[in-house]
């Protein structure tokens, strides 16, 4: 293990600290919080939810095409042949498929589908039986990197992931791969085995009221999901549908006593939507099947979008990683015309469904459409940055695979900070790194359960809670001031990477930032990681008409200074705040803050100022600026 190795396996978590920030005022500019648990994960489980209901056929093909490029970059690391950015390869994979079908339980007569359970969320893996095909496969698919080819994998996989077009037109999109996931018990973070099933499950008479993962039956899912807390594998859950989620907690509505009956295959849930369970229960559930490390579990889906507000030019301005950038995202989505669930011709007996989200044109020169999948992109919002919608009228589902590929890959190489922090003058960052250890019951040998075991631990400060969710205890760990330029510093603790070849081999051209931890601080497997940055700098964007727009000019809270912020660009802080006017002369009055290394405006009375700014001449703030006053926003306070 090398200087540069970073963490492993990301969780980007909205809200994951466990103490509330306080309150975020106009002045600062960036907060950066992350959540990471330290593994040397190479395994990944994937379960696709392919929906089997009529008009699926064409989709399933298109989904089968792309299933030997997935095996071939997840198991290489290399998005494509030349890749400048690998990331470290699955060694070790699973891979399994259920379809949507779990019949109509307790309601006979509805045609085509099943009153005792249909597929009941088993895993299936009968062949397709289609050129290339085996006759028979096991349950699920392994890859090991040792003796299978990943090609062969991915084609097998798409034998047996075609799964017709025969399934009840009530589908279980959300329901299906829960119950093939969920444990018959339930073991909690901190390894106590709760006593009763805290989710029930429709079942017909003799049938698993309970989930199915863990059962010991051939039918069932037992092995496919690795969730030792000590050992764990990345869990993808993956739909392909162009129907919303129907799952249902009850099925009175489909009894053909039922008024109701008499509406469409399509409106006939959304219109009873008080038999359907909450998505909150998928939201929590999945995440709940790594406990303690839900950033394990990635949820995705290709369902009913339209192309354009998914593909990559929608995406390609987007930092996922940032709340409220992909909190918008998100609301463009659901505010979109095209989304909004509405019934064509009005609700009569005759109707045909719903106004689709979108079309596309199969290869016999037909349209087919998919409505708009509002319970289901309602659950990739629920997990952050792990989710990711496509569209399923995409012709080519190749984009799609690699933004599902893109999040997995994430979970197993380093993490790249999504913005630059800006580097003060005594090299440091101002950032803590929390590492939340386990307790002694369930820490793995060597790792530390105490912030005296290591020398760079130490206890947090009373502002953070002295024990984590798994019952273990909190250390702050020792930030190593980055002095020379492009030079790691020596020393036991993290410090903040902008210029290694790690952060050039691993982190895109637009997240060349990371933190690093230093050889002798490297953290044990298991360890959970926090970092919290609070940027606190007064910011002011540039809005002056006189300066020249050749090139970018600095504003207020622009970084300058003499250590680099990227790699191989140093800034020179006698210039770096000059800004260069229309009429090519150079207004100097903004100077780089020796102790921040930010723009500042100089000043020498209020009329300098921008509105509302004053100009803050204090001893000690002219004393911490090297004799020069400058102006503040009254509302921050005063930069020392």
């Amino acid at each position: 293990m090398n200087l540069t190795m970073f963490l492993c396996s990301l969780v980007v978590i909205s809200g994951c600290l466990d103490r509330e920030l306080t309150p975020l005022n106009p002045c600062l500019v960036s907060t950066v919080s992350r959540k990471v648990t330290v593994t040397g994960i190479n395994k990944v489980d994937l379960l696709f939810m392919v929906d089997d209901s009529a008009s699926m056929t064409s989709k399933q093909n298109s989904l089968k095409a792309q299933f030997p490029r997935m095996i071939q970059v997840l198991s290489t690391g290399m998005r494509s042949p030349n890749d400048p950015y690998p990331f470290p390869p699955v060694r070790d994979m699973h891979l399994a498929v259920v379809s949507s079908d779990m019949g109509v339980v307790g309601q006979p007569g509805v045609m085509g589908c099943d009153p005792n359970g249909g597929d009941d969320g088993r895993l299936q893996h009968a062949s397709s039986g289609d050129p290339g095909c085996l006759p028979n496969y096991p349950p699920f698919l392994s890859y090991d990197a040792t003796r299978d080819n990943p090609m062969q994998i991915g084609v097998d996989f798409g034998c047996i992931a075609s799964l017709g077009s025969m399934g009840c037109n009530y589908e279980n999109q959300l329901e299906s791969p829960f119950k093939a996931l969920w444990p018959a018990s339930y073991t909690d973070a901190q390894g106590t085995v709760l006593p009763a099933n805290m989710f029930a499950f429709l079942a017909p008479a003799g049938g698993l009221a309970t989930g199915r993962g863990g059962l010991p039956d051939p039918e069932g899912s037992l092995g496919f999901l690795r969730n030792d807390p000590k050992n764990p594998s990345v869990l993808g859950i993956i739909l392909l549908t162009d129907e919303d989620d129907q799952s249902n907690q009850s099925t009175a509505y489909l009894s053909s006593n039922d008024p109701s009956e008499n509406q469409s295959v399509q409106l006939r849930p959304w219109m009873n939507s008080q038999s359907l369970y909450p998505v909150q229960r998928y939201i929590d559930g999945f995440k709940m099947l790594h406990p303690g490390q839900e950033n394990l579990v990635v949820f995705a889906a290709i369902a009913g979008v339209p192309t354009d507000l998914v593909d990559a030019r929608a995406r390609a301005n987007v930092d996922f990683s940032d709340d409220a950038q992909r909190t918008a995202y998100y609301d463009r989505i659901a505010r979109d015309p095209r989304m909004q669930q509405r019934a064509l011709n009005g609700f009569g007996a005759n109707n045909q469904g719903f106004v689709p989200a979108c079309m596309r044109i199969n290869a016999m020169l037909q349209p087919e459409v998919a409505v708009p999948a509002r319970r289901i992109l309602d659950v990739v919002r629920g997990f952050g940055e792990n989710g990711t919608i496509q569209s399923i009228c995409d012709d080519d589902y190749g984009p799609g695979m690699d933004a599902i590929i893109e999040i997995i890959a994430r979970q197993l190489g380093a993490v790249c900070l999504p913005r630059p922090l800006v580097r003060r003058a005594d090299g440091t960052v101002p950032c803590d790194v929390v590492w939340e250890l386990p307790t002694p019951q369930m820490a793995t040998p060597g790792m530390p359960t105490d912030c005296a075991a290591l020398p760079f631990l130490k206890p947090v400060d009373s502002t953070r809670p002295a024990r984590n969710e798994r019952g273990g205890v909190n250390c702050k760990v020792d930030q190593l001031p980055v002095t020379t330029p492009n030079v790691a510093p020596s020393g036991a603790g993290w410090f903040y990477d902008t210029f290694s070849p790690g952060v050039m081999a691993s982190c895109p051209h637009n997240r060349l930032q990371r933190v690093t931890f230093t050889q002798s601080a490297m953290p044990a497997d298991g360890t959970v990681v926090k970092l919290e940055c609070l940027n606190e700098v007064q910011s002011l964007p540039q809005t002056r008409t006189d300066i020249s727009t050749k090139s970018l000019q600095p504003a207020i809270g622009s970084p300058c200074g003499s250590v680099p912020l990227r790699s191989g660009r140093a800034t020179s802080a006698t210039n770096a705040c000059a800004v260069q006017l229309a009429d090519g002369t150079t207004d100097t009055s903004m100077f780089c803050h020796p102790q921040l290394n930010v723009c500042v405006q100089g000043c020498s009375t209020q009329e300098d100022c921008p509105p509302a700014w004053v100009c803050d001449n204090r001893e000690e703030t002219i004393a911490a600026a090297k004799g020069r006053s400058y102006c503040a926003n009254p509302t921050c306070g005063v930069i020392e």
